[in-house]
């Protein structure tokens, strides 16, 4: 992001503020551009592109709290907003807001921002989404999937003082192949696009697919797996869906218990935004300095995700993790990292006897938040291992698994972590992991 772009949106984001007669304020101004290149049958059949404004306003005074946003280049954008923001705080019952947050003088750390990845054309895409298709067409299979680059410029101020800004960028090549009775998945993310191997990522979907055909039925009930990066990806965004956040605490409604061990002694999670394996971003929604918190520590629940809302409740500093005040879901997870291991993805498979390998999961969803049970469906490659060796294709099984349970029986962790991209496309590093049980329900 050059200095010049930086301060122009710093400018709209100071003009916005400067409509507000009175109270406090905050203004969030988000530039964001955005392509996706889409082929299916293993021919482009789409290509868009998208640049967009948009202007978020807080407005708090006698005890009451407003909010409005536009998107787009609208005429008087930012008077119009402020105007808004002024009405629905003027209906809105009297409250006990959360303060602005002050400056906390921690300098803006670089995010995760790649010039080529702003840069990219159509025919760069095109030329991402070919090496995918080519892997394809070598094994006789369709390649489905998407090439995406996203430049996203945010600047946050408020009547407190805060002022920050930054750019950051994220590239993805998505795709699923398929056979005649049998699909593969791969995928590769990256805040810069030239970090992206498509090949690698055709041929690893290609080689799933190849040998997920002819899928054959297995009895359910509880097996080892040996468990993907995407895979484990799901099992640690839900975890901290449903503990990590302090306001989950403050509600009780949260599974940790601080200071109390719940899972293996090899597993530790963080929430830590500085990773430059994941998409570094300096702030929170809030214009607060994202710090690093370890919410698992080798399996003993350690700390929380903060705000300033559920700060100030607790009387401590939020560790920015805000997502636009006010909201009910509270402090969230941003950049998830899992720890790593000392094993390969292959060790891993040779010291299961009997069990699963399984690629991906598909439609997960809490079924009890407290207990860390959920439930879904194994998709694109789930196969059976045997004496070691990965075997024959099965047919996918529903599972009603405890996270806290299968991560309580950890027997192997890889030394190869994937960035994969959680429901909401933010980062979450992960390893292969080796359970000792899961329970596959039908």
């Amino acid at each position: 992001m050059t200095t010049e772009e930086a301060e122009e949106l710093l400018s709209i984001a100071t003009e916005t503020l400067g409509q507000v007669t009175r109270g406090q304020a905050e203004v969030i101004a988000v530039r964001q551009q955005q392509e996706l290149t889409r082929f299916a049958g293993n021919v482009i059949h789409q290509n868009v592109a998208e640049s967009s404004l948009q202007l978020r306003v807080r407005v708090i005074d006698d005890s009451r709290v407003g909010v409005a946003q536009v998107r787009g280049e609208v005429a008087d954008g930012p008077l119009r907003v402020v105007q808004a923001a002024e009405q629905a705080r003027s209906l809105s019952g009297r409250s006990d807001p959360s303060p602005l947050p002050s400056p906390d003088g921690v300098a803006d750390s670089p995010a995760a921002y790649s010039v080529a990845t702003t840069n990219t054309s159509p025919e760069d895409r095109a030329g991402i989404a070919a090496a995918v298709v080519d892997a394809a067409t070598r094994q006789r299979l369709e390649a489905f999937g998407s090439v995406s680059t996203r430049t996203t410029r945010t600047a946050i101020v408020n009547s407190n003082g805060v002022r920050r800004h930054a750019a950051s960028t994220q590239a993805s090549v998505i795709t699923v192949m398929r056979g005649r009775s049998g699909a593969g998945y791969a995928a590769g993310h990256s805040p810069d696009i030239t970090g992206i191997d498509a090949n690698a990522v055709g041929v690893e979907a290609a080689d799933t697919c190849a040998r997920n055909q002819d899928a054959t039925a297995i009895d359910p009930g509880e097996y080892e797996v040996v468990l993907t990066p995407y895979a484990v990806t799901d099992m640690v965004e839900h975890l901290a869906w449903m503990g990590f956040s302090a306001l989950a605490k403050q509600e009780r409604r949260s599974f940790m218990h601080p200071g109390s061990r719940m899972m293996s002694e090899t597993v530790s999670i963080s929430d830590d935004p500085a990773d430059p394996g994941s998409f570094p971003f300096p702030f929170d929604q809030e214009g607060v300095s994202s710090r690093r918190v370890v919410a698992i520590d080798h399996g003993v629940c350690a700390g929380f995700l903060y705000d300033t809302p559920s700060a100030r409740r607790d009387g401590v500093a939020s560790t920015g993790h805000s997502l636009p005040q006010p909201n009910t879901f509270g402090p969230y997870a941003r950049h998830l990292v899992m720890d790593a291991g000392g094993a390969s993805p292959d060790d891993l498979v040779a010291a299961v006897k009997r069990g699963l390998f399984v690629t991906r999961l598909w439609y997960v969803r809490d079924v009890h938040p407290l207990r860390t049970i959920i439930t879904g469906m194994t998709r694109e490659g789930t196969f059976l291992i045997e004496n070691g060796k990965i075997g024959r294709a099965v047919r996918d099984l529903r599972f009603t698994q405890s996270i806290v349970d299968a991560l309580n029986d950890v027997r192997g962790i890889s030394r190869e972590r994937k960035l994969a991209l959680g429901e909401d496309e933010s980062g979450v590093l992960t390893p292969w992991l080796h359970l000792g049980r899961f329970a596959f329900t039908s």
